[in-house]
């Protein structure tokens, strides 16, 4: 019976452990993926002349969840709804965001740029969209490196975890 717990409580720390690195390695991807949302963006928005919530729809059709998630819900409410673009962003970032592996920075830099959403002409526009994309490529920067540098730590601290306590309970 105390093999069965041991083995048991190293495997929950190693998984523990895993699932912690597994979300270092998403926050970088997540970004990545917001990168490429704005350049659609930019695209759409400059080239196509689009309405922001038919390109919002388009860009969520292009990413996956839970950013995918998060631009179709903002382009559902905006053609549903009175209330302003930058306040429908700015609340369903605020309840969506927990879903993503991303930190508060990226989310205030989105909710920055979504301020800005049909506020400016089209030069302008674009100006706000490669601001936004400079901070979250140094965000990127920072993403990676703090995957580099936590992702096999977490990991090898799950599984040294779970010896440990097997061992201060066998």
């Amino acid at each position: 019976m105390k093999w069965i717990g041991a083995i048991l409580i190293l495997f929950t720390c190693t998984w523990v452990g895993i699932d912690i690195a597994r979300n270092y390695s998403k926050r970088p991807k997540q970004i990545r993926e917001l990168l490429h949302a704005l350049q659609i963006m930019e695209a759409e928005m400059v080239y196509g002349q689009e309405p922001i919530h038919q390109v919002l729809y388009k860009i969520s059709k292009q990413l996956t969840p839970p950013l995918g998630y998060i631009f179709y819900d903002i382009s559902e409410i905006v053609v549903n709804s009175h209330e302003s673009l930058h306040t429908i962003w700015e609340q369903t970032l605020n309840k969506k965001w927990h879903h993503t592996a991303m930190k508060e920075r990226e989310k205030e830099i989105i909710i920055q740029f979504g301020q800005t959403l049909g506020i400016h002409n089209l030069e302008q526009q674009q100006k706000q969209i490669q601001l936004a994309k400079a901070h979250l490529q140094r965000e990127l920067g920072d993403a990676s490196e703090e995957e580099k540098r936590f992702s096999n730590m977490f990991r090898a601290l799950g599984v040294l975890f779970g010896l440990l306590l097997t061992l201060i309970f066998i």
